[in-house]
């Protein structure tokens, strides 16, 4: 597994346990908050019906009883069991068995629910008052749990959208570290190779004069793909100077180092960093003159369009150059040397707002628009 890969996982997971963790702590506060206003209210219903019943005489008992039972079935009928003693008489018993305990106030399962339960136990006025409260918490386990279910839910989509983030950015951070390592292989490589050539002795002047060129081809090349770098620094970094361009020097410049290329401007004035546009010019005319015989170069209000008569690009390298996609295996391939210019020119193109695109077919060619008017 790549670096950044295992780097991205231990990301993730931390913002895993951080999200769910806190949302885990949120619904542990909501859930307390709501089990304390749920004991309470409980509590005052317990209370109501002892102040009732220690209101009562024992010789008012029996005309009484009455309304203790009817208080007591209104509980029963809302979840909750009701007990109610004075002395040895039993005013109202809902109370079932499997509730019946000595502590003051406990939970107990009965018929897989939970209840919580109250009891009371005092004397007032010289008559023994006795009474046990029994609350069903269903209802509030119930929304506890669709509470918890939903936390996690949206934890888990917030985890994914923050995962799918991190990932498309770690990705992109690391795309042009494999990219530069690539294009710095080849001239590397060159340098070294003829540098051991030299090294072997007895040999020609012509072919030191051979293996000194191809040295100076790798580095110049090499200092290529260095100003590329720093060019991509500082479109990232947001460090543009945007300035009044003349569009026909860029061309006439254009036109001494590729002599063989034609050029059409038709544009006098572009608003943009001129390193920059110079940078996208150059490499497109590149990446084209790498790609076929002819190439075209043409400017007007809308674009600039560099086209070539090379090997047409399929649908999938064009989609994947497009999208600006990690140029991989056949595609990295085709793509050949300029593979990095071409992420260069589409960064430049976004830094100014502005949208590059690659076309090819068999009548049209190939080519590469950048628009500054989104067509």
């Amino acid at each position: 597994m790549q670096v950044w890969k295992k780097n991205f996982l231990t990301a993730y997971v931390l913002f895993l346990l951080v999200i769910c963790g806190g949302l885990l702590l949120l619904d542990g506060y909501i859930s307390k908050n709501e089990l304390e206003q749920w004991v309470e209210h409980a509590e005052n219903s317990e209370r109501s019906l002892f102040y009732l019943a220690a209101g009562l005489k024992e010789e008012e008992l029996s005309r009484m009883s009455m309304n203790l039972n009817a208080a007591a079935e209104n509980y029963l009928q809302s979840g909750a069991f009701t007990r109610v003693r004075v002395n040895t008489y039993g005013a109202a018993d809902y109370l079932p068995e499997e509730l019946n305990g000595a502590q003051a106030v406990e939970i107990r399962e009965y018929k897989g629910e939970e209840f919580l339960i109250f009891r009371e136990e005092k004397e007032v006025d010289g008559d023994k008052v006795e009474v046990a409260y029994a609350e069903s918490l269903k209802e509030l386990l119930r929304l506890q749990e669709r509470r918890l279910w939903t936390f996690c839910a949206v934890g888990l989509m917030f985890s994914a959208g923050i995962g799918g983030l991190l990932y498309c950015t770690m990705r992109r951070i690391n795309r042009p570290v494999n990219q530069i390592a690539h294009e710095l292989r080849t001239p590397l490589t060159g340098i070294r190779g003829y540098a051991e050539y030299l090294m072997t002795g007895k040999l020609t002047e012509e072919d030191r004069f051979f293996a000194a060129k191809q040295i100076v081809d790798s580095a110049r090349n090499l200092e290529s793909i260095t100003e590329k770098l720093l060019i991509m620094g500082n479109v990232r970094e947001g460090a543009l100077q945007i300035r009044r361009i003349d569009v026909r020097r860029l061309f006439h410049e254009l036109k001494e180092k590729y002599p063989d290329i034609g050029t059409d401007c038709r544009l006098d004035y572009l608003k943009g960093d001129e390193t920059l546009v110079n940078c996208l010019l150059q490499n497109l005319t590149a990446n084209a003159l790498s790609a076929g015989s002819k190439v075209r170069v043409t400017a007007d209000e809308k674009c600039i369009c560099v086209w070539n008569d090379g090997e047409i690009l399929d649908e999938k390298l064009l989609r994947a150059v497009n999208k600006g996609q990690e140029l991989s295996g056949m595609a990295g391939i085709r793509a050949g040397k300029h593979g990095y210019g071409i992420q260069v020119c589409r960064e430049i193109a976004l830094a100014h707002g502005w949208k590059l695109r690659y076309t090819s077919s068999q009548e049209e060619g190939t080519r590469a628009v950048c628009w500054f008017v989104q067509p």
